[in-house]
């Protein structure tokens, strides 16, 4: 069970960086095909992390009211439809809305995922190790996607196979999360307040490290 999971979880990280980080690939191509502006085109980058963001401001209770496995599922089924159906064609704002879809579905099992490994890990130190593990997975993610673009634009083949390749993985993940035990969190934690999380923004060195996580992501 807990192999299974943490196969699962390495394999999900891989998958979404294929297309996330391919983005700088593909965007000349639809630049090209729907004859759009750079300014235009820059909403295929922006829409997927607008999906993200709002996904793990506004869902991050999924996992824990329905557990890692629903949500995981959920996730990944929003997220290889929307590839699919991005894939599929369509005009350029149909594909954008699809592509911030695509951004809330990871951050949907993105955010159980992350859940789940606290669930299976047995110490910090056991923690640290299997998120380093599954970053290494982001990183094969993130060249493998643009080697598909590659590969598919010198055959002569649509860019948009990139996202047919994402939504096929991504439907074998929710055969695989179906088979995955929902394991119980080994600690009970309640729901921080407002009052709580303001107290949180009132300290410097959260502030600080707050700071230094955002910085690194705009740099990234």
């Amino acid at each position: 069970g807990a192999g299974l999971a943490r196969l699962l979880t390495c394999l999900m990280f891989f998958t979404f960086a294929m297309t996330t980080d391919a983005v700088g690939s593909v965007i000349p191509r639809v630049i090209e095909e729907y004859r759009l502006s750079m300014t235009a085109a820059s909403a295929f980058q922006y829409a997927t992390m607008l999906g993200i963001a709002t996904g793990a401001l506004l869902l991050g209770f999924l996992a824990d009211r329905f557990g890692r496995q629903r949500t995981i599922i959920l996730g990944l089924s929003l997220y290889g439809l929307s590839s699919l159906l991005v894939a599929l064609g369509g005009h350029f704002p149909a594909l954008v809305a699809m592509l911030a879809l695509s951004g809330l579905g990871i951050s949907v099992f993105k955010t159980a995922a992350l859940a789940l490994i606290g669930d299976i890990t047995s110490s910090p130190q056991a923690h640290t190790r299997f998120m380093n593990h599954v970053e290494g997975w982001f990183a094969v993610g993130a060249i493998v996607g643009p080697a598909i673009v590659a590969a598919s634009l010198t055959a002569g083949v649509s860019w948009k196979w990139l996202y047919v390749v994402a939504a096929a993985i991504c439907f074998a993940l929710v055969v695989m999360a179906s088979r995955v035990p929902n394991p119980a969190p080994r600690i009970s934690v309640e729901r921080a307040s407002l009052a709580q999380m303001l107290a949180v923004m009132r300290d410097p060195l959260a502030l600080g490290f707050s700071l230094l996580v955002a910085l690194y992501v705009g740099v990234e």
